[in-house]
């Protein structure tokens, strides 16, 4: 009789799933994740129905977009940096666009401000309401 080897489970998921997920987190579709890994497709089907294997997926989705989002903000310095710079450039087109781009950012940036104070004060207000 031929025994089924039995894979050990990591928070609830196989070695086998745990190694296919950076593929489905960086291929176009389902089906070039699974061509890629070599894994057939209804096994990644069955796996998806998978509460774990799902909730594993998207918190290694979060764990990306955090991580890109952090080298964003790191980023962001030099990039403020590059428009300044562009400010005292020698065409006329490069410097009105650089000063369009950074007025618009700067007007972004008190509009986010505003709204964040706004809906401070709205939670406030409702929180003493509901609180009294």
């Amino acid at each position: 009789m031929i025994q089924k080897k039995t894979q050990t489970k990591k928070d609830g998921l196989t070695a086998r799933q745990l190694r296919f997920i950076p593929f489905i987190l960086l291929a176009a579709s389902i089906e070039a994740a699974a061509e890629e890994a070599k894994v057939g497709r209804a096994t990644v089907y069955r796996w998806l129905k998978e509460k774990h294997f799902r909730e594993k997926i998207e918190l290694m989705r979060q764990e990306l977009f955090t991580e890109g989002l952090s080298r964003l903000k790191a980023a962001t310095d030099k990039a403020a940096q590059k428009m300044i710079e562009l400010l005292d450039s020698d065409n006329d087109n490069t410097r009105r666009l650089a000063a369009k781009d950074i007025l618009n950012f700067a007007l972004k940036a008190i509009e986010t401000q505003d709204l964040e104070a706004r809906i401070e004060r709205i939670e406030e207000i409702l929180e003493k309401r509901f609180i009294s």
